[in-house]
C-alpha cells in the first residue's frame, strides 16, 4: 500500500511485523518442524515417573507370560529347536511396539483438548509435521521399552538366541517398524474422531484380538479350527515370524519383506486420510 502526503514523495507502509516464534516456524522446513516438534512431544516422558513406568510395563509383561505361561511352551506344534524365552521374547517386542504405537492416537486427543492444535494452527508450519511429529515421538518411547525387553529378559530368562546380538537388533527395528506404522491407524482415528473415550474403546477391541489371536504366545496348530483361521491370517502372526526369525538366526526373506510391505501400505494409506482429516480441526 503507498500512502501520498502533502509536500512528499510516495511512502510505502511497512509490512506487518511478526512475533520471533512466528517468524521462525516460517523459514523453517518440515524436517526441522518434525524434529522440534518430536522434541516437544517427548518431554512429558522424560519424568522420573513415566521412565519408571515406562520400564517396568515390558518387566511386567516378561513375567506374567515367561513365568506364567512357559507351560505352553510345551503345546503340540511349538518348535523344540531354541528356548520358549527365545520364541516368546520377540513376540513380546512386537505386542510393546503395538501398544506403544496404540498411544499416539491418545496423545493427538489430548493436545485437542489442551488447545495445542489451536496454537499450532495459527503458526505457518506444515500442518503434516504435527502427525509426524507424534508418530515418531511415541515409536522414540517404544525403541527404549524394546530395548528393555531384550535386557530383561536376557538377565533374568537366560534370553540367548542363536542370532546374537545382530538379530535382537534386527528384532528390536521390525518391531519399531511395525509399532509406527500401526500408530498410524490411531493417528487416523484420532483426526477422525476427536473423542477420547470412543477412540480408547476402539483401540482395546482392535489390538486385542490382533495381539493375542495371532502366533505369539502358541503356535496356531494347537488352537482350535476358527481361531486357528484368524491367528494364520492376522498380520501379527507375520510380524511374530520375521522377528523370531532373525532372532533364530535364520533369516526368511520373504516374512521380511511381508511385514515390510504391509507397515508401508498401511502408511500409505492411513497417513494422508490422517493429514486431510487433521486439515479441518
Amino acid at each position: 500500500m503507498t500512502v501520498v502526503e502533502a509536500g512528499a514523495g510516495p511512502r510505502r507502509t511497512p509490512p506487518p511485523r511478526r512475533d520471533a516464534t512466528t517468524a521462525q516456524w516460517g523459514t523453517s522446513g518440515l524436517v526441522t518442524q518434525t524434529f522440534a516438534l518430536t522434541g516437544r512431544s517427548l518431554r512429558p516422558y522424560m519424568n522420573a515417573g513415566v521412565i519408571i513406568v515406562t520400564f517396568v510395563e515390558p518387566l511386567v509383561m516378561l513375567l506374567m507370560f515367561a513365568g506364567v505361561l512357559k507351560v505352553l511352551g510345551e503345546a503340540p506344534g511349538m518348535s523344540t529347536d531354541m528356548a520358549y524365552i527365545d520364541g516368546l521374547a520377540p513376540a513380546i517386542m512386537i505386542i510393546t511396539a503395538v501398544a506403544a504405537g496404540a498411544q499416539a492416537g491418545n496423545g493427538l486427543i489430548n493436545d485437542l483438548r489442551n488447545d495445542v492444535i489451536t496454537r499450532f494452527h495459527t503458526l505457518p508450519i506444515n500442518r503434516f509435521s504435527v502427525l509426524l511429529a507424534r508418530s515418531f515421538a511415541d515409536a522414540a518411547r517404544s525403541l527404549y521399552q524394546l530395548i528393555a525387553v531384550a535386557v530383561l529378559a536376557a538377565l533374568i530368562f537366560g534370553f540367548s538366541p542363536p542370532g546374537g546380538i545382530l538379530g535382537v537388533l534386527g528384532a528390536i527395528l521390525m518391531s519399531l517398524l511395525v509399532g509406527w506404522s500401526m500408530s498410524w491407524i490411531f493417528i487416523m482415528m484420532a483426526a477422525l474422531l476427536r473423542n477420547g473415550d470412543v477412540l480408547r474403546m476402539i483401540t482395546t477391541l482392535l489390538t486385542f484380538p490382533l495381539l493375542f489371536a495371532s502366533n505369539a504366545f502358541v503356535p496356531p496348530e494347537s488352537m482350535p479350527t476358527g481361531l486357528r483361521v484368524i491367528a494364520q491370517g492376522n498380520p501379527i502372526s507375520y510380524a511374530n515370524d520375521a522377528v523370531r526369525s532373525m532372532v533364530a538366526g535364520d533369516v526368511s526373506g520373504l516374512e521380511i519383506l511381508t511385514t515390510v510391505g504391509v507397515c508401508l501400505a498401511l502408511v500409505c494409506v492411513c497417513a494422508p486420510i490422517s493429514k486431510r482429516s487433521f486439515r479441518v480441526m
